[in-house]
């Protein structure tokens, strides 16, 4: 009788816990793309986009051209810290370089703001939360670094 009380005491317990653990799974669907509340870009804002990042990469390419062997060696020294490597390269910028900078600063708002005003409401509302997601992300990393210091 004692070795029947004994396995019933072990075998129930063990019953509950994996019919917890089963039960508390959360079994999600995968939400389709083009459900209620999530609508898809457009194809003329998808042509937006692509032109954009575009007119981004031929920048880039067209701004390291103009770079100097003395910036190149400024950006890839390792000694410098990433703060010392910005001061000295935004103080080794010539005035042709600046300019090219602050255009295309101009035209990524302008296009920026075009794209804006493609988006619906929905979509404005999506970008928001993303954004709010991403900055309570970064909050909480911030915070567990500050907590890592300190212990």
């Amino acid at each position: 009788m004692s070795i029947f009380i004994r396995c019933t005491l072990i075998i129930i317990p063990g019953i509950i816990f994996t019919a917890d653990n089963i039960s508390a799974q959360d079994i999600r669907v995968p939400a389709e793309k083009s459900g209620p509340g999530r609508e898809k870009i457009s194809s003329e804002q998808l042509e937006l986009l692509k032109a954009n990042r575009a007119k981004q990469i031929e920048f880039r390419n067209a701004f390291r051209e103009t770079l100097s062997g003395n910036q190149l060696d400024i950006l890839t020294d390792p000694r410098l810290t990433r703060e010392d490597k910005i001061k000295l390269f935004r103080t080794s910028l010539s005035d042709n370089q600046v300019t090219m900078i602050k255009s295309n600063a101009k035209q990524l708002r302008t296009q920026n703001f075009v794209i804006r005003s493609t988006l619906s409401n929905q979509q404005k509302m999506q970008i928001k939360r993303m954004a709010m997601n991403r900055s309570h992300q970064n909050r909480a990393l911030y915070q567990r670094a500050r907590m890592a210091r300190r212990l």
